[in-house]
């Protein structure tokens, strides 16, 4: 379905990217590219003296992978990354690799271990505002909302972990500092894909424009 891509119309894009009818060559470019993206924006980092955890658009590209792709398509993007860093890609932050040190699962494991669900959750409520032909603001914001949650409890619990830090102190480096920071790549991407595009199928489109001709 990637032929019906018009670069004239990006409110309609995702309707390409996850339409039920694209070839598995379709998915997998979707898959590798969103992959690749998050690779990316790992490199974008800014590291802090507040907390060992450095800034980075790692979310963003997470997001928009969940925006963008079928559920278990983003599910997968997210799951190829963590292979790549895994098996020596320097995909992650900093051009970092492996995700164990030692025995160990590396400090910001819990993180990344939790990224492909978070672009699953997301890629759930757009699934069901593509279905209904129009956004589904409360399935898209319940969406963004539960995406966050495994990341913030698994990356925080395991960052208590590998620093022998409690909870509250992991919470303070893990978690807090980026509150703000992940809300606003939120608010971005919910804007665009409520108030922006369009849900209406490229199928709908041509009946209508067939409607008008006649």
């Amino acid at each position: 379905m990637l032929s019906q891509l018009n670069l004239t119309q990006p409110t309609k894009w995702h309707l390409a990217l996850s339409h039920d009818e694209s070839t598995l060559l379709e998915r997998a470019i979707g898959i590798f590219f969103f992959a690749g993206l998050t690779a990316l924006c790992a490199q974008l980092a800014l590291p802090t003296t507040w907390t060992p955890v450095p800034y980075t658009f790692q979310t963003f590209s997470i997001m928009a992978a969940g925006v963008y792709l079928r559920r278990n398509d983003a599910f997968l993007s997210g799951a190829v990354y963590l292979i790549a860093g895994a098996v020596g890609a320097p995909v992650f932050a900093g051009g970092a690799s492996g995700l164990f040190s030692g025995s160990q699962l590396i400090a910001s494991g819990g993180y990344l271990l939790a990224f492909p669900v978070a672009s699953a959750l997301i890629a759930e409520g757009l699934d069901r505002s593509r279905k209904a032909g129009v956004a589904d603001i409360k399935a898209q914001i319940i969406c963004w909302t539960l995406a966050m949650i495994p990341v913030y409890i698994f990356g925080t619990l395991w960052l208590a972990e590998a620093y022998a830090v409690d909870i509250a102190q992991a919470f303070a480096w893990g978690t807090e500092p980026f509150l703000l920071w992940d809300f606003g790549k939120i608010v971005l991407l919910a804007f665009v894909t409520t108030k922006v595009w369009s849900y209406e199928s490229f199928e709908d489109a041509s009946d209508d424009e067939v409607g008008s001709v006649e």
